[in-house]
């Protein structure tokens, strides 16, 4: 007897090490070929807040805001992939244990028409436990885990996207509104030029065709007032879609404002360190590790032994014609399980996990490379916007001091009113371009947030 047992203490010791060894997630690694820096010259000024929007100065953003991340079904959705998610997790945590259970039964018949009939009643615990001896619960347990990380990381980012979405959906209300005060004023000097060059053409002192074009002109304005009017009421349901509330109770909450003129922000992260700043990379990076744990998990699982145990004790009672019987019930069954022959399924299985790992690991791959250059994009359009709203003041400036002194030549009888409408025209669609390009600005800001994460970051520490 001691020469087999000194045979099977190697194996016993082999099997105690493959029960305390578990499979390992593979660590984030930075692309090949990713840029060791931006190609795009930096916007400058100060890092993203975490609380970006109060950067804004827009007083109803951050109360939208809140109240989007409280009552968007988006969100809704999301916390319930996180629950589920948990509830994976804390499933797969539980089939690492014992599992026991208890049973009552009792019965009485006639099983053949000789015998008496007969009755019993007994009650039992059962219970059960296969041991992972080599690890493949436990990958299959960390993989939830890991699965569990990355719906708490989705959620993070539907939030900051849906920050970023109200910012964006305010902000083109904002221009709506604004553009739409100035397509009404535009229309009614359109209106005044109309009638004007009417009662010129019937006294003869302007051509038909003149006068045509000046209606033509008019009809024109009023088109692009009720566009705007269209384009105000659409972003307003945007806004209240996002919101989770009603248009007509969100519209008087808005107020008035003026578009904000963000300032520029520092990309102060590398390409490689976007994994810290954006939750989404952050996910797909936790999809990647679940996926190689139940990799590693399922070729274990395949291919190595499986020993389990299962156990019942209790009590019964048996009466069979005037005789009774009653004593202790009892049974122990280990079971071992080894592969042998399956014509392929379980290599087949092990490569579809493989699969499995190598989509999600280039998937992260994909979305890594997609947020540098979402960055990239953004500070390009950063730049644009800042060059193009500083031209498009400059040229208001202009049309405004001409309508400065129109106004003042024609209360001093110097200049007719055709004239001075003609030229406040002027210096309105001159506002309207200043508008259209501090909307750009912001919009090119926001996209910027977007890109850096919208001042997320990771706990390392949970």
């Amino acid at each position: 007897m001691k020469p087999s047992s000194t045979r099977l203490l190697p194996l016993a010791l082999a099997a105690l090490l493959a029960a305390c060894t578990t499979p390992r997630a593979p660590e984030p690694a930075a692309p090949p070929r990713l840029p060791a820096a931006w190609l795009t010259p930096q916007a400058g000024g100060a890092e993203l807040a975490p609380a970006w929007w109060q950067g804004l100065g827009d007083p109803a953003l951050p109360g939208l805001i809140d109240k989007a991340w409280a009552q968007s079904p988006t969100l809704a959705q999301a916390r319930a992939r996180l629950a589920l998610a948990q509830a994976q997790r804390q499933a797969a945590q539980a089939a690492l244990g014992p599992q026991t259970q208890g049973q009552v039964a009792a019965s009485r018949g006639q099983t053949a028409p000789p015998l008496s009939p007969s009755s019993a009643a007994n009650w039992t615990v059962q219970a059960s436990w296969e041991l992972d001896l080599f690890g493949a619960a436990r990958a299959s347990r960390d993989a939830a885990g890991a699965r569990a990380e990355a719906a708490a990381l989705t959620l993070d980012h539907a939030r900051q996207s849906l920050a970023v979405e109200v910012g964006q959906a305010l902000l083109a209300w904002r221009h709506a509104d604004a553009q739409l005060a100035l397509a009404r004023a535009d229309e009614a000097l359109a209106e005044r030029l109309a009638r004007a060059d009417a009662q010129a053409a019937r006294a003869g002192t302007l051509s038909a065709s003149q006068a045509a074009l000046s209606q033509t002109l008019a009809a024109a304005a009023r088109t692009a007032t009720q566009a705007w009017v269209e384009q105000r009421g659409a972003w307003l349901q945007t806004l209240a879609l996002l919101v989770a509330d009603d248009a007509a109770t969100l519209a008087p909450q808005l107020g008035s404002q003026p578009l904000p003129a963000p300032a520029a922000l520092a990309v102060g992260v590398l390409p490689a360190t976007l994994l810290e700043r954006r939750a989404d990379l952050a996910a797909a990076l936790r999809q990647w590790q679940a996926a190689s744990l139940e990799a590693q998990g399922t070729a274990i699982a395949e291919h190595a032994p499986q020993l389990s145990f299962s156990a019942l004790v209790g009590r019964g009672r048996w009466e069979l014609g005037a005789g009774t019987v009653s004593g202790t019930i009892w049974n122990l069954a280990p079971t071992l399980t080894i592969p042998l022959f399956d014509t392929g399924g379980r290599a087949a299985a092990t490569a579809s996990a493989r699969a499995q790992e190598a989509e999600a690991r280039a998937g992260l791959e994909a979305q890594w490379r997609g947020a540098v250059a979402e960055v990239e994009q953004a500070l390009l359009r950063w730049h644009a916007a800042q060059a193009r709203r500083r031209e498009a003041e400059a040229t208001l400036g202009h049309w405004q001091r001409i309508a400065e002194a129109s106004g003042a030549q024609a209360r001093a009888g110097l200049l007719s009113g055709y004239a001075l409408a003609r030229d406040e025209r002027n210096a309105l669609t001159a506002r309207s371009d200043a508008l259209d390009a501090a909307r750009e600005q912001a919009a090119a800001y926001l996209q910027l947030v977007r890109a850096l994460g919208g001042g997320w970051t990771e706990n390392k520490n949970t």
